[in-house]
């Protein structure tokens, strides 16, 4: 055979049935390979499909991770939750807006009715004013104007009225045509004068005959400004003292300088502005609490148009700890004295004893003693002496040193740059020294 393929797929022994048959098996040999193919295309197509949708949201790190998976979930049901709440905010919101424009449409539809019945009554009531007019016009009688009868008229309209002396008799009376009978004669008046006379006693005396009365001066009613009794006005001390405690202290204390610092406190919740004035004191020691006592005496200010404040204010100054009175160190110096003291007295016994060391006493019958030197040396007797002189000033040194120690005093030390609180005791009134002048005035003349 010439083509082994026709060998190879047919064994017919004719060569032109083979060809037929060798073309009818390429045919479904050609077909059976192509549906294989398509077959196989199919099966990996759907799997490959399939496998995307097992996978499809499956996540291996959440499965894997309980902490992961339980994050996400409660992110996810917070997220849920605030579209919830947005989509509730919303609803309120459209349903709010729905409601407006429900009111909206309803206040128009009410307008444009009320519009509507006014326009209406408006076309009725000119209709009607024309239909009136036009009737009017139809029952009104045609008016002819005729100058000739009109000027008869008008001279023949004062034609019956009476005239004024006319028809007169002798005694000059009128017809009794109208009612009138008599004239009435018309009295002369008679010019009355009066004269007033004012005695003059001499040449500088004289008679306020019209004096003009005074009016009174309205005064303009001033704004009082008062701090009552309690306020708690807030101070800085600008000056430190040595607060004496001596018993004359209290009667001649040491003045002290404050400056307000903030708004002063007042009953009820109130405040008044006084920052920055100036608080004039004075103050004393006590050395059984050892507080320095500080009483304020005066306010000064200057106002925002230059007005001068300087009134008496009573007042006591509290310390940090809201105690009346400011606690401070105690400095005395009497135990140095005192010291000096025991020194010079401890020299002068020591100078004593060396004096009297070569002394004899003896005691005589009636009780009395005699003292009496032994035989001493030159060099004893100034030894002696020195003993004795140094005896008799250190007396002396003791004597200075004790009086000096009664002159001088503890004091209580406070200073500068303390902050205190100072509680007014009586009513606190700010007056300008104008109007001190005014009140001043006004009294002087109540006197009189």
């Amino acid at each position: 055979m010439k083509n082994p393929f026709i060998k190879f797929f047919s064994n017919d022994k004719n060569p032109v049935d083979a060809q037929k048959n060798q073309n009818k098996n390429k045919v479904l040999i050609f077909t059976g390979i192509f549906v294989i193919a398509g077959a196989l295309l199919f099966l990996a197509g759907g799997g490959d499909k399939k496998e995307s949708k097992e996978k499809a949201g499956s996540f291996n790190l959440v499965e894997d991770d309980p902490m992961a998976k339980t994050r996400w979930v409660g992110e996810a049901s917070d997220d849920l939750t605030l579209a919830k709440k947005r989509v509730d905010d919303l609803d309120t919101r459209n349903k709010e807006l729905a409601k407006q424009v429900g009111d909206l449409t309803k206040i128009i539809s009410e307008m444009k009715k009320e519009n509507d019945t006014n326009k209406r009554n408006y076309e009725l009531n000119l209709k009607n004013l024309q239909e009136a007019q036009k009737k009017a016009a139809e029952s009104a009688p045609a008016i002819i104007l005729d100058d000739s009868k009109a000027k008869n008229k008008e001279e023949d309209l004062y034609k019956n009225f009476p005239q004024p002396n006319k028809n007169l008799n002798a005694n000059g009376q009128k017809p009794s045509d109208y009612g009138l009978t008599h004239f009435g004669d018309v009295p002369e008046l008679n010019e009355v004068t009066q004269t007033r006379y004012t005695p003059i006693q001499d040449s500088l005396s004289f008679t306020n005959i019209a004096k003009p009365e005074e009016k009174e001066k309205i005064e303009k009613k001033s704004t009082r400004h008062v701090i009552p009794t309690g306020s708690i006005v807030k101070a800085v001390l600008l000056s430190g003292m040595d607060a004496p405690t001596m018993t004359q202290a209290k009667t001649e204390p040491l003045p002290v300088l404050m400056k307000v610092t903030d708004l002063s406190i007042l009953p009820n919740r109130w405040a008044y502005d006084i920052n920055e004035c100036f608080l004039m004191g004075e103050g004393y020691g006590d050395l059984t609490s050892e507080r320095a006592y500080i009483r304020v005496n005066n306010i000064s200010c200057i106002t925002n148009k230059g007005e001068k404040i300087d009134v008496a204010m009573k007042g006591a100054a509290t310390g940090e700890d809201g105690k009346l009175g400011l606690r401070g160190e105690v400095v005395t110096k009497q135990g140095a004295l005192l010291a000096r003291t025991l020194i010079a007295g401890f020299l002068q016994g020591v100078g004593e004893g060396f004096a009297n060391q070569n002394q004899i006493v003896t005691q005589n019958g009636f009780g009395g003693t005699t003292t009496t030197n032994s035989d001493m040396s030159a060099s004893a007797t100034l030894q002696a002496g020195a003993f004795k002189g140094l005896s008799k000033s250190a007396e002396k040194l003791a004597d200075f040193y004790l009086k000096m120690a009664d002159q001088v005093s503890p004091v209580i030390e406070i200073a500068a740059g303390r902050e205190i609180n100072v509680i007014t005791t009586a009513t606190l009134e700010l007056k300008t020294l104008e109007e001190q002048l005014q009140d001043n005035s006004k009294n002087n003349k109540n006197k009189r």
